[in-house]
């Protein structure tokens, strides 16, 4: 074995199995003979170059969730993965769709609507306007997620990189970082989803979206709602208690199946960072709220996670689905 050989079979230990027991002789061998046809002796002193690393990373990282030759517990981790880029980004668009809505409503777009009492001038930036795209991006990319459409890697790290910008831009910084470690947990499942077939029957992503639209009616209310109540119109409190909803229905059946709830507890894990950003804010009764729904995201987080990783660990690590 050449030294040549021997570096890239320690480059494909990254693939799991069963991919890298069916594919590394192959593979070498094709790298090989790409790399050593013009230099024979770049077989002596030659290394794996880093487009054939990143090709290797990229496959190792396609295998472990779920691409064709994966194992079948592969599998369940990309459906875990697609879950949690599903309803997260649903989520995100729920709340995108409310900003766009509040967006209009305070430029007088809706004269369906009272007309706002805006107490100062309103302001129109680039901040602003980034977030306005921002919302808009969000959105298309929940859309994106459920079809499985080419573009959701993209879209993904360009909304990524936005919210990033905006969080930049605020005041408070430490906070502004928990709350955007909510909201990145999802995006950086989407941008690490591979394209696709559709979801099927993703009717439940509506109820996900309207969740954070809980707190849009106290808007229209003149008078102030007391303080618990009002929370619940808080997206990541609403967030929270979905997945704590979410996570009791799921346990009440009698077989665990694993993905659905590793995506509850991932999601409920999630937001976390978000609640704690909201403690420093002295809103009185809402700070009840704020401690029932942190109690009922990290019980989910604990209960499900263990459950669905049970069940994960009863599937065979190093065996290919029986049906693709």
């Amino acid at each position: 074995m050449t030294p040549l050989e021997q570096r890239y079979r320690e480059l494909l230990r990254w693939l799991p199995e069963p991919a890298r027991s069916r594919w590394a002789d192959d593979m070498t061998e094709t790298y090989l003979s790409v790399t050593t046809d013009d230099d024979p002796e770049y077989a002596e002193f030659g290394s794996p170059s880093l487009v054939d690393r990143l090709d290797v990373a990229r496959l190792a990282l396609a295998l472990r969730l779920g691409a064709p030759g994966a194992s079948v517990r592969a599998v369940a981790a990309g459906r875990t993965t697609r879950l949690v880029a599903a309803a997260g980004t649903a989520a995100l668009a729920g709340t995108s769709l409310l900003g766009l809505v509040s967006t209009a409503w305070a430029h007088d777009r809706m004269p369906f609507l009272p007309a706002p009492d805006l107490s100062g001038p309103l302001l129109w930036g680039p901040r602003e306007a980034l977030l306005t795209v921002l919302d808009v991006l969000t959105v298309a990319l929940a859309v994106c997620v459920v079809r499985g459409a080419a573009a959701t890697r993209l879209l993904a790290l360009v909304v990524l990189a936005g919210q990033l910008a905006w969080t930049a831009s605020l005041p408070a910084p430490p906070l502004q970082l928990l709350a955007a470690l909510t909201e990145a947990v999802p995006l950086v499942a989407a941008a690490l989803l591979p394209p696709g077939v559709p979801l099927r029957r993703p009717w439940w992503l509506l109820g996900v979206a309207a969740a954070p639209l809980v707190g849009w009616p106290f808007a229209l209310v003149p008078e102030r709602p007391v303080d618990w109540l009002a929370a619940l119109g808080d997206p990541v409190v609403a967030w929270a208690l979905l997945s704590t909803g979410a996570a009791v229905v799921l346990l009440l059946r009698r077989r665990a199946r694993g993905p659905a709830e590793l995506a509850v507890a991932v999601l409920a894990l999630a937001t976390l960072p978000g609640l704690a950003a909201r403690w420093p804010y002295d809103l009185g009764g809402h700070h009840a709220t704020i401690v029932l729904a942190t109690v009922g995201a990290a019980g989910t987080a604990l209960v499900a996670g263990a459950t669905g990783l049970r069940a994960l660990a009863a599937l065979p690590a190093d065996r290919a689905p029986e049906h693709p």
